[in-house]
């Protein structure tokens, strides 16, 4: 069997600004406000503790006008801690786009609902110390006929602007949606975004060829435009509720909920490998589900926090994992580093993708059989707890595992 390698993106060996590597923690709240700010002490320990560079967080209940003092107070203590701050701003926010938008995750949410406007909005965090400015998830013209690309891209000019005013590293992110990619091409050839997220890997399949589409695309159309890729995982499982089709087209489609976690957290260790930044919402790095997560966010901190101390010191954990992640990503640079797909090792079968990023090789187990690794292979980290026969080390179905190329090579 012959062995090809196949090259998708090249290193990137340009200027080294924070936000091309960055590793950002999402706040899922809509709704935080000077109360919450106050106390997320302890939420930013974890997020320093994990490795993060950033984090992102929804203010929607501070006044652009007054109430910035809570906000300020954050944003030195995240500074204090070497966590830059991005601020979710609505405007061009919506739900999840097109038909799945849900009524109890609106639009407008606190003070964004009639009080202030986006680019006030904008203004007065960044002036207050924010490091980048996000719009969520942008709504096509097809889904919403109010939703006018040429305005929006008068928004971005003007939130660029301002960037250049307040903070000249800072960074303006969004979500598109592949189901749209006339918006999705608009908003990368024509809006210079830092962080341009799309949902790719959430339409995907389970399987290598759907995976490996979906990434090759989406890096594709952000290196052809000389932008900078960028992740954001989206496990939702509300929203997986939406948007299965009972029929197996999407990776969490007709599945149990024991398989769903065990590919959330495949998907959740192959992303962490890929180039450029990195999102991860709160919870996802100890495992949590959506219907687990309170909709209160320092409730859900607690959570977290207390799933961390039992994660902690446990092997293939999902937080060890994330972990140990991050401290590979660094070390090997994986988020400049050159991204190619292999086929043909013999010990591997076909319905297994595999990856190789500098001299990390990537298996995404998506075969109903486990795989046995070869017997000296190094395995550097895992979604999940491997099997061990006789001399060799067992991926289980479902399963991502990191190995250092050297050996098995």
């Amino acid at each position: 069997m012959t062995t090809t390698t196949t090259l998708v993106h090249r290193a990137y060996t340009g200027p080294a600004e924070w936000w091309r590597d960055g590793l950002v923690y999402e706040i899922p709240s809509p709704n935080l406000g000077a109360e919450e700010l106050d106390r997320m002490d302890a939420v930013l320990e974890h997020v320093a503790s994990l490795g993060f560079g950033a984090i992102l967080i929804r203010p929607s209940r501070i006044a652009a006008d007054s109430g910035m003092a809570s906000f300020h107070h954050f944003t030195e203590r995240a500074h204090e801690r070497g966590m830059r701050v991005i601020v979710r701003v609505s405007g061009a926010l919506g739900p999840v786009t097109s038909t799945y938008a849900r009524e109890d995750n609106p639009i407008f949410v606190g003070r964004e609902q009639v009080q202030d406007g986006l680019v006030d909005r904008a203004a007065s965090f960044l002036a207050a110390g924010a490091d980048g400015v996000d719009l969520g998830t942008i709504v096509p013209p097809e889904v919403w006929d109010e939703s006018d690309l040429e305005r929006l891209s008068e928004y971005f000019a003007v939130v660029h602007s301002l960037l250049a005013e307040y903070v000249p590293e800072g960074t303006l992110g969004a979500d598109v949606s592949a189901s749209y990619p006339e918006a999705l091409l608009h908003h990368v050839q024509d809006d210079w975004l830092h962080h341009l997220r799309d949902d790719r890997l959430m339409l995907s399949s389970w399987d290598p060829t759907s995976l490996t589409s979906a990434i090759t695309t989406s890096l594709a159309e952000h290196d052809s435009f000389g932008a900078s890729p960028v992740w954001r995982y989206l496990p939702s499982y509300r929203l997986a509720e939406a948007l299965g089709t009972g029929d197996g087209r999407r990776w969490f489609d007709g599945i149990s909920p024991v398989e769903l976690h065990r590919r959330s957290l495949a998907l959740q260790t192959l992303v962490l490998a890929l180039p450029g930044s990195v999102y991860l919402r709160q919870g996802d790095e100890v495992g949590l589900l959506d219907a687990d997560k309170p909709a209160d966010p320092l409730a859900l901190a607690d959570v977290v926090n207390e799933q961390a101390g039992f994660q902690g010191s446990q092997f293939a954990s999902p937080l060890a994992t994330v972990r140990h992640a991050i401290y590979v990503r660094h070390e090997h640079n994986l988020a400049a580093a050159p991204f190619a797909f292999v086929k043909g090792l013999e010990w591997c079968p076909r319905d297994v993708l595999v990856v190789l990023t500098r001299d990390v090789l990537v298996l995404v187990n998506a075969s109903p059989r486990s795989l046995i690794l070869p017997e000296h292979a190094e395995v550097l980290l895992s979604s999940g707890a491997l099997d061990q026969e006789g001399g060799s080390l067992i991926v289980p179905p479902s399963t991502t595992a990191w190995i250092n190329a050297a050996t098995v090579a």
